[in-house]
């Protein structure tokens, strides 16, 4: 038989890992998550059960399923990183958001030509 674990535990270090992936400070991921902050603060520490609903709105909140809080496998974490992704690109100048695109596009284009030969 496996080794007991604090479920609490296992939701909080989840939690945690995707703030830190985010970059977040704790008040901006309570924001994010649309909780107050001491609650999830508490959370995150592995101090407080989480109610499923209140589970569903951060799952709803960071694009991740619901399944992801209790496994240890943080592989599945695409929607995650497109946020972290689209956040960046948001805070980008017009200009170099044109830069990037150009970049993207010609990367695309090399990465043809390499199939093709």
């Amino acid at each position: 038989m496996g080794e007991k674990r604090d479920v609490r535990k296992i939701i909080g270090n989840n939690l945690k890992f995707i703030r830190k992936k985010l970059r977040y400070s704790l008040q901006k991921m309570a924001d994010e998550c649309a909780l107050d902050y001491a609650h999830y603060c508490r959370i995150e520490q592995g101090k407080q059960y989480v109610r499923l609903d209140i589970l569903q709105k951060i799952s709803d909140n960071l694009g991740v399923a619901m399944d992801f809080w209790f496994r240890n496998d943080r592989s599945k974490l695409e929607s995650v990183y497109n946020k972290l992704i689209y956040d960046n690109i948001g805070k980008l100048s017009y200009e170099q958001k044109e830069f990037l695109l150009d970049m993207l596009l010609s990367y695309q284009e090399m990465q043809r030509e390499i199939r093709k030969n």
